[in-house]
């Protein structure tokens, strides 16, 4: 039971990072700016719902797929660790966030579009990041695979419970902690995605390795 309690709570922090709801605040703040308040409420839950469904369901035909392609797990942690860790230094060093790309989608030709699938669901809040954390977490070695797999749903439903609710609450979210606010919780929020990276990759490489050497 403490395994389950453990890896829960690795999957936890690793989804909410990985998510990371202070940005999509910040990029649904940014498209739906001038849109009523029942509109930015069905936006917010169309987006939380669709992003919740596409990484749950890469998550667990991730594997398969790769099977299907001759790719084997150990090979993927390793690329989506380096993937990660790419993504880590981008939101570090803040080269392009978030609310960037919400920005330059918001200036293009079509301001009555519906942004809650694209570019919100995907990929703001369910990223490459997002769904290459998704697949590693869901096929971590476990004793009790079902109980296992019930915690990872119930925790990728709570993490995009506190998604919506980060959108929901967006324009007093970024008014309170400002541009300056969102930009160093990234930072901090990226040194964790990087973090994350380095053992995803470490994971990766041992069998690998021991392949290799025996």
């Amino acid at each position: 039971m403490n395994q389950v309690i453990s890896e829960a709570f690795y999957s936890f922090v690793t989804l909410l990072a990985m998510v990371n709801p202070v940005e999509a605040a910040a990029a649904f703040a940014t498209l739906t700016s001038g849109r009523s308040p029942a509109n930015q409420a069905r936006i917010a839950l169309r987006a939380a719902v669709v992003g919740l469904g596409i990484l749950l369901a890469f998550g667990y035909v991730g594997e398969a797929l790769l099977k299907a392609i001759g790719v084997s797990l150990a090979s993927f942690k390793v690329a989506g660790g380096l993937l990660l860790l790419k993504v880590g230094f981008d939101m570090v060093f803040a080269q392009r966030t978030s609310s960037d790309a919400a920005e330059s989608e918001k200036s293009l030709p079509s301001p009555t579009s519906d942004p809650s699938v694209f570019p919100l669901a995907i990929p703001i809040i369910s990223g490459p990041g997002a769904l290459t954390a998704s697949v590693a977490l869901v096929n971590r070695a476990h004793e009790n695979q079902v109980l296992t797999d019930l915690a990872f749903v119930l925790i990728a439903a709570i993490v995009f419970a506190i998604t919506y609710l980060a959108m929901r609450g967006s324009q007093r979210l970024t008014r309170v902690l400002g541009k300056t606010g969102v930009d160093a919780t990234g930072r901090l929020v990226g040194i964790i995605v990087a973090a994350i990276a380095v053992q995803l990759i470490v994971d990766g490489v041992s069998p690998i390795a021991r392949g290799l050497f025996h």
